[in-house]
């Protein structure tokens, strides 16, 4: 093997690991690249930096700026680390940022208003942490932003559910195929693990993603909360309390009471078989009933009947649901039979 010039050779030696004795394959092995480290934000020289908070501890100029801080020296990103530190809305421009964190000891978090089944369903209490069984799970509160942001989303957008399947197993628990907002559908789990196929749960259960910030650090440790997919089908299908739209995992008790309280809205074969009013025909009342594909109430708004269960589906709603289903035939998403229109 040639040997290097020993310009190249002094060039080399000051890479970490570089050995002159070892081989190619060696030097191959032993010179890595090196692994990029959080950024952290330089505060100006005469903002304190506080090492505790409540329980935590911070390391020298990483934490929390002293409340009696003058908070107009801090740059945008600088405010929202320290909201994120606080577990506080991030969002809105600088002056609110600032109003915030300077009232962060008796800030109010942000509720969002969600439907649940009437007053005389009460669902009972809510074990956070433990089931009767024993089971655990990690308690997301709602009102933590994330869910803040997801949930008003899901109270503001009208989704579709195309198909129902109940789990194959025999487990509390069914998927359904939900067309979002835009051009998407996805698929969202309802069981002892909430899941969907939308790119938000799956970037934040990605292991790729990595924190390049301290706010991103702060963002990594916070509990995971469902995303407006899963918190749509939870509040709409099932008319889930609010206290449980942000939490990952169900107990079977809560599945089982869920699915016990929720209206009755689709039918199955055997279930239309066994009923002659679902296919005598007749057009039935709107009154107190929902759409079988956005699960809202149907109200006064326009639509589409049944000609063989006489039920009713938003006009709008069944014509997303048809365009869905083209190509494979279109049944009527109450009693499964094939679609033919009666009058409305």
């Amino acid at each position: 093997m040639s040997s290097l010039p020993s310009s190249e050779l002094s060039a080399l030696s000051a890479f970490p690991g570089y050995d002159p004795v070892g081989g190619e394959e060696t030097q191959s092995q032993t010179i890595s690249t090196p692994k990029r480290k959080p950024k952290f934000l330089q505060y100006p020289p005469d903002v304190q930096r506080m090492t505790r908070l409540g329980p935590c501890t911070f390391g020298v100029n990483t934490g929390p700026v002293a409340d009696d801080a003058d908070l107009a020296k801090l740059t945008v990103p600088m405010l929202k680390e320290q909201l994120a530190l606080r577990d506080i809305p991030d969002g809105g421009k600088k002056k609110d940022l600032i109003e915030r964190l300077r009232n962060w000891k008796t800030y109010k978090p942000e509720t969002v208003e969600v439907r649940e089944a009437p007053d005389s369903q009460a669902f009972g209490p809510i074990s956070q942490k433990s089931s009767i069984t024993g089971s655990k799970r990690f308690w997301v509160s709602p009102d933590e932003k994330g869910h803040i942001s997801a949930a008003k989303k899901a109270m503001q957008e009208t989704m579709y559910i195309i198909k129902q399947q109940d789990n194959y197993d025999g487990s509390p628990g069914f998927t359904v195929s939900v067309h979002g907002s835009h051009i998407d559908t996805y698929q969202v789990a309802i069981g002892n693990k909430t899941s969907c196929t939308c790119s938000s749960i799956v970037r934040e259960s990605s292991d790729i993603y990595k924190p390049q910030s301290l706010v991103d650090l702060c963002q990594t440790f916070r509990p995971q909360s469902n995303c407006k997919h899963i918190i749509y089908v939870l509040t709409h299908v099932v008319h889930a309390p609010a206290e449980l739209l942000p939490q990952r995992t169900l107990f079977a008790e809560e599945l089982t009471k869920l699915l016990d309280r929720a209206p009755k809205v689709r039918f199955t074969a055997a279930e239309v078989s066994t009923d002659p009013s679902m296919s005598d025909g007749v057009p039935k009342s709107k009154d107190g009933k929902c759409c079988p594909v956005c699960f809202k109430d149907i109200g006064d708004t326009q639509t589409a009947c049944c000609g063989k269960c006489g039920h009713h589906t938003h006009s709008s709603c069944f014509n997303v649901y048809a365009q869905e289903h083209s190509g494979w035939g279109v049944n009527c998403a109450v009693c499964q039979g094939a679609w033919s229109p009666a009058p409305v």
